[in-house]
């Protein structure tokens, strides 16, 4: 038994190979954003300022995933004011060289809606599910510092008759902003 088990370590010692991974990894490029614009159209009344932030990480072939921060405070619907904050988590695809590189993008996560009628004496808030899709263009000036702009539609099937809330709440956003940008890997 001992001189089989001998036999058998040996022929899987002799047999090692170097270990290499299915998909070699590339470099990644990271894109983060300040952004600043208004949302505005469907459900709501007027344009509101909105401000936000996003981080991204691109493969080589230009896919990858961005999460994306937004707010907005009091924007009106209907008699409701509305303070509006989103987190999404989106799948992206950016045209990975060049001075101009167009986006799409794609994605889900949580709308945060608190308001109520006016005039309001005590805010509820919901949080539900939301979707975005939209696209836009980055703008390089060198290797680390650009531009983006970008129009994204946010839509939440949420229900709240309660509330007095709009029922499939959703807006356009386009807003501008800065981003630093870098190249991670190998």
């Amino acid at each position: 038994m001992t001189r089989i088990l001998v036999w058998a370590l040996a022929l899987v010692a002799l047999s090692a190979v170097d270990a290499r991974a299915q998909l070699p990894l590339g470099s990644f490029k990271g894109y983060l954003t300040g952004h600043v614009g208004a949302i505005n159209g469907s459900d709501l009344s007027d344009p509101k300022l909105a401000v936000g932030g996003s981080i991204s990480m691109q493969e080589e072939t230009g896919w990858g995933a961005e999460f994306d921060f937004g707010h907005t405070s009091d924007a009106v619907a209907g008699r409701q004011v509305l303070d509006v904050t989103s987190y999404l988590l989106n799948a992206k695809w950016v045209k990975p060289t060049g001075i101009i590189r167009p986006f799409a993008i794609a994605g889900g996560g949580v709308l945060q809606v608190n308001g109520c009628d006016a005039p309001c004496n005590r805010a509820a808030r919901t949080y539900d599910f939301g979707l975005s899709a939209g696209g836009g263009a980055y703008v390089a000036v060198n290797d680390m510092i650009g531009f983006r702009a970008d129009a994204r539609y946010f839509f939440s099937s949420a229900d709240h008759p309660d509330l007095g809330r709009p029922d499939n709440f959703q807006f356009w956003r386009v807003s501008f902003g800065a981003t630093f940008m870098w190249t991670a890997g190998p």
